[in-house]
């Protein structure tokens, strides 16, 4: 493609993000087009090319000024003469340029020349300056302005990062977030042959086994991307082969009859140990415990892991200690005096009561009616398992606190397993859907503790996560913090943006001020996985997509123009 001249830098060049350029015509260029501009940055050194992204443009004539009003009407000017009074002025910020010694993107410190050209830039260029290995890299989609026909610039994310590094996908409804994370995992697991645990609270991602069986987006073949359409028939060929394998799609759900109808009986039922869980977890399950209660569930808690010492143990148990079985509580010999005063029958009975409504929710917790309990080596695999898996635990119908005791027992798991220096698992990702319920900002929440320990001390073990919201200002920021890449698609609440700007130093005022306007599949990304900010078309899915609305008319059965009668 043959480099063209856009327009000339004026004014102060200074400032990297107020730099300003006179531009040729209204259709040289447009905002979010990316442009070249020749710099030398010290006087014994070689002229390089800056790269920058024209952030606005203003454009103004003369002649429609809305000050001159009807006068304008009456405006005569000499036949044959050619009075435009056009203004076309274009704000560009700088990405930098790529320095040779150190290979990283720097900005200019020294101003721009003033009259220089600011030129267009091709797909050769972009990607020689942002270096995507296609090898250690995801392929999340395009650059936006250069999506289609022959000028496409693929964007790949740095797998390593992004999935220990820690992961936001932040949009409004209907942006294609969920879309966004299906792309991800999929290519996380088909094509990086990696181990994905999603916490599917609407039970979007679980469509992608409906009926027991893979479920391929048919549409894909529709791609305007090359590298879709040769890449998807792999990861679609890639996964049958895994499932096929007993890894690739595993869906997970409670012991409810309507996700065996769901999944035609392929799915795999729950049957957690509730004594996995911490004491301090125990207390958020079953909130509203007065002192007394606590201290009988405690003891109840001990005694049951004691006199049942080998596991698996049988939730049911633990019920009877609380009812029936207290007497034989009070009998143990290791209780103090204090502790066999305070079991109390009435405040077991409340502590009983409140057990059981978390069981009847969740329905998830191992009993001896079951053969066995579910296995966190077998749901992740070891490190010398070879075979990818995207896990979907489909949570779908389940109150908010079952949702989260569920989740924050798996990853508790899941964290203690990967710690293990003589057993650890496969690294891998979760991925918390509506996150802003699992780790809510100023809200208590059972999953909370966990999520906040998998950010700070995740990364060291192999496990990462990704947290997924409508809401990004309802996250817990000391969550979102530790989060490297940050994906942000559509966004038009003032205080979900105030949220981003404060979450990255990486995000200037004109990317927020694009974050409205943007299409859906469109988004910023920024962080730790990528070389410097980019708007991205998001590619197509490999397999279908649980997340659209439904065609309301035609469930109604009414087509368009149809009236009824």
């Amino acid at each position: 493609m043959k480099q063209q001249v856009l327009g000339t830098l004026v004014g102060n060049t200074g400032d990297p993000t107020k730099v300003m350029m006179v531009i040729a015509s209204s259709f040289s260029a447009r905002r979010g087009e990316f442009v070249r501009i020749s710099h030398q940055e010290r006087d014994d050194e070689q002229t390089c090319d800056v790269l920058g992204r024209i952030a606005s443009i203003s454009r103004v004539n003369a002649l429609y000024d809305a000050g001159m009003g009807s006068s304008l009407t009456e405006l005569e000017l000499m036949p044959g003469a050619r009075v435009t009074g056009e203004s076309i002025v274009g704000k560009i910020e700088l990405i930098g340029f790529n320095d040779s010694t150190t290979g990283q993107i720097r900005i200019p410190r020294r101003p721009l020349d003033p009259g220089a050209k600011v030129q267009t830039v091709d797909y050769h260029f972009l990607s020689a300056f942002y270096e995507f290995d296609e090898q250690t890299g995801l392929h999340i989609g395009n650059l936006v302005g250069y999506d289609r026909g022959e000028n496409v610039v693929p964007v790949f994310l740095d797998v390593n990062k992004l999935v220990t590094e820690h992961l936001a996908v932040l949009a409004m409804t209907g942006a294609g977030r969920s879309y966004t994370v299906g792309r991800i995992i999929e290519r996380l697991v088909a094509l990086h042959n990696g181990t994905v645990i999603v916490f599917d609270p609407h039970g979007e991602y679980g469509r992608a086994m409906l009926g027991g069986k893979l479920q391929f987006n048919s549409q894909q073949a529709g791609s305007d991307d090359p590298r879709d359409r040769r890449t998807i028939p792999l990861i679609q060929e890639s996964l049958q082969r895994l499932t096929e394998s007993g890894a690739g799609i595993v869906v997970y759900t409670p012991q409810i009859q309507s996700f065996r109808h769901k999944y035609a009986g392929k799915n795999r039922e729950l049957a957690l140990q509730f004594d996995h869980f911490e004491m301090d977890d125990i207390s958020q399950i079953l909130p509203g415990l007065t002192e007394p209660q606590q201290r009988v569930l405690d003891v109840a808690i001990r005694y049951w892991r004691s006199v049942d010492s080998a596991e698996p143990r049988d939730i049911n148990r633990l019920r009877h200690f609380l009812s029936d079985g207290l007497d034989e509580v009070r009998q143990w010999d290791e209780l103090t005096q204090a502790e066999a005063a305070a079991l109390n029958s009435r405040s077991a009975a409340v502590a009983s009561m409140k057990l059981s409504r978390v069981l009847s929710e969740a329905q998830a917790f191992y009993s001896a009616a079951l053969s066995e309990p579910t296995n966190i080596y077998e749901l992740t695999g070891r490190r010398t398992d070879k075979h990818g898996r995207l896990v979907v635990v489909d949570l779908q119908g389940l109150s908010d606190t079952a949702k989260q005791i569920i989740t924050a027992l798996i990853s508790s798991e899941v964290l203690q397993a990967a710690t293990s220096k003589s057993d650890p698992i496969r690294p891998c990702m979760l991925v918390f859907e509506e996150g802003h319920n699992f780790a809510p900002a100023g809200q208590a929440a059972v999953s909370h503790r966990i999520i906040r320990k998998i950010a700070g001390e995740g990364r060291k073990f192999g496990v990462g996560f990704a947290v997924i919201s409508q809401r990004p200002s309802k996250l817990d920021p000391d969550v979102t913090s530790q989060c490297n890449t940050l994906i942000v698609m559509r966004l038009k609440n003032p205080d979900d943006q105030r949220f981003i700007a404060r979450t990255s130093d990486m995000v200037s005022q004109a990317d927020l001020d694009e974050l409205p306007s943007l299409s859906t599949g469109e988004a910023l990304i920024f962080g730790r996985s990528i070389a410097a900010p980019l708007l991205v078309k998001i590619g197509t899915k490999a397999l279908v997509h649980g997340g659209e609305s439904p065609d309301v008319l035609h469930v109604w059965g009414r087509g368009h123009g149809e009236v009824a009668n």
